[in-house]
């Protein structure tokens, strides 16, 4: 198909018809009217290109619903099993099997159920393939657990965790899977958390830190690896998820510090007064600005959306310690509503203001 641009003709490959939501349908129709209003586009250019776009059928959105709510329910089977020893007891008696055993059977079913997933991947659409790729990872956490029971699982299971995020990420990595790589991201935090609890002081700190202040020194870490990540082209695929988890890991760390403070006993915490952990709160709330004013600069709504949430809930905790039985409700939400109403006004007039120059 010719398309014209500055006097210049070139052929766009005939385009394969897309299956998408109506939402995503909608936007890319939007910008196909657009682009014929400013001549970027033929009318005939624009009707060839919409009739490659169709919306998905209700019944295969419907499918992907139930494939969600299957796999939800296998987690919470496959948990509660593991969590009920009597059950596992049981079974292992009834049959006369040892730890060993089943240990060598989950890795025998892992490992077909992973060179069948690595001749079915390109048949599969990404929704059904991430369920597969979690039920082969539950088999695999099976295998490692049972290995555990006579091998031993470490210090606060810290050996056990550190083999299932080497053996998810490794896993993840391979087949490209982003369900497997979140995983493995929990993974290494329980690892994190369990080795630091293993290690630490008699008050109950781990380099000086309690465990909200190295939980929000970890979620830097993660960040700052996710940026790193995007330059090795095997780990890119998931350089998204990763700066996810990170955000989320470290504003709810800090989030904890500007309640908590880097207190390591909880009765300790009692006997000081709110005031003093005041400042963890003032720097949330400059990182959560901070977040909020480079989603906006950069237009990623993810980041964006972290800082105006913790803004709120730094605003709504501090409220909670300070005011709740002395200020009038009603005041106090007139205020946060005059601020937010204020901060909204800035930001639209930032964003006319850049739109025009």
């Amino acid at each position: 198909m010719p398309v014209f641009d500055n006097g210049l003709i070139f052929d766009i490959p005939e385009v394969p018809c897309m299956e998408l939501d109506k939402k995503e349908k909608d936007i890319l129709e939007t910008a196909l009217d657009k682009w014929e209003a400013d001549h970027l586009l033929t009318k005939e250019q624009a009707d060839e290109l919409r009739s490659t776009i169709s919306e998905k059928k209700a019944g295969v959105q419907i499918a992907q619903y139930f494939f969600v709510i299957a796999i939800a329910c296998i987690l919470l089977a496959f948990g509660a099993i593991f969590i009920d020893d009597k059950l596992l007891e049981k079974i292992k008696q009834y049959f006369d099997i040892g730890n060993i055993v089943i240990a060598i059977s989950c890795t025998v079913i892992a490992i077909l159920w992973f060179a069948y997933m690595a001749k079915k991947r390109r048949s599969l659409n990404t929704l059904i393939f991430e369920v597969y790729m979690v039920l082969g990872g539950l088999a695999v956490v099976s295998a490692l657990v049972y290995y555990c029971k006579d091998i031993g699982f470490g210090p606060q299971y810290s050996g056990l965790l550190a083999a299932v995020a080497v053996v998810i990420l490794g896993l993840a990595t391979f087949f490209r899977s982003k369900a497997l790589w979140f995983a493995g991201i929990l993974s290494v935090m329980g690892f994190y958390g369990s080795f630091t609890e293993s290690q630490q002081g008699t008050n109950n700190l781990f380099l000086g830190m309690n465990y909200p202040m190295r939980f929000a020194v970890f979620g830097l870490v993660v960040i700052g690896l996710s940026f790193l990540q995007d330059k090795v082209k095997a780990l890119s695929f998931s350089q998204r998820q990763t700066y996810v988890m990170g955000l989320l890991i470290f504003f709810t760390g800090m989030w904890g510090v500007s309640i908590f403070g880097n207190y390591g006993h909880y009765s300790e915490w009692e006997q000081v007064r709110q005031v003093q952990v005041i400042g963890y709160a003032g720097i949330l709330a400059v990182v959560s600005v901070a977040a909020l004013l480079l989603g906006i600069k950069y237009q990623d709504d993810i980041t964006r959306d972290f800082g105006i949430i913790f803004i709120l809930l730094n605003l709504y905790s501090r409220y909670f310690e300070f005011f709740w039985n002395t200020t009038n409700k009603g005041i106090f939400f007139l205020i946060l509503a005059v601020s937010f109403g204020l901060i909204g006004w800035q930001i639209e007039r930032r964003l006319k203001k850049d739109k025009a120059a």
